[in-house]
């Protein structure tokens, strides 16, 4: 039976990184729809604070629709001015929490362009793509004596 590693409550500290990685290494695409599935999953009231706090960050107005729908909000996170705002929100972990979680990045990771780097990327990514990390022998390598080589030769 494999020991798993006791999972422990991630903090907003440590959401905001991950998502910058995680947004920094997706396609613009990838990012449009783990937004609106991040946004998705937050309460209305979470929605309408998010907006709310973003919409004093910003030099212009959001939509009215980009608290209520996802797609508007991720039209929204298109700026970069939002991108930079939304990280330094209070409360922004929740939304960075449902990004880097989200189908969309679990599936790039696990089945898209991205899996194709996965063994590069970081432990908990390999985690959110359902891919154990491992060992390179995996721990199933005899480490024996060797070959004696003194007898090959002529």
């Amino acid at each position: 039976m494999k020991k798993r590693h006791a999972q422990h409550a991630i903090s907003d500290d440590e959401q905001i990184p991950r998502y910058a990685y995680v947004l920094g290494n997706v396609p613009a695409s990838v990012a449009d729809k783990a937004y609106a599935a991040a946004f998705s999953r937050l309460s209305t009231s979470q929605r309408q604070e998010i907006v709310g706090r973003l919409g004093s960050q910003l030099p212009f107005a959001p939509q009215e629709a980009a608290s209520v729908d996802p797609e508007a909000f991720a039209v929204l996170m298109r700026d970069l001015r939002s991108r930079d705002a939304v990280v330094r929100l209070k409360g922004a972990g929740a939304l960075a929490a449902a990004f880097v979680a989200s189908p969309p990045i679990a599936a790039y990771f696990s089945v898209g362009a991205g899996s194709v780097t996965l063994d590069q990327q970081p432990p908990w990514l390999h985690a959110l793509a359902g891919h154990e990390t491992a060992p390179i022998d995996g721990g199933r390598t005899h480490h024996g004596k060797g070959v004696d080589s003194g007898m090959w030769y002529g």
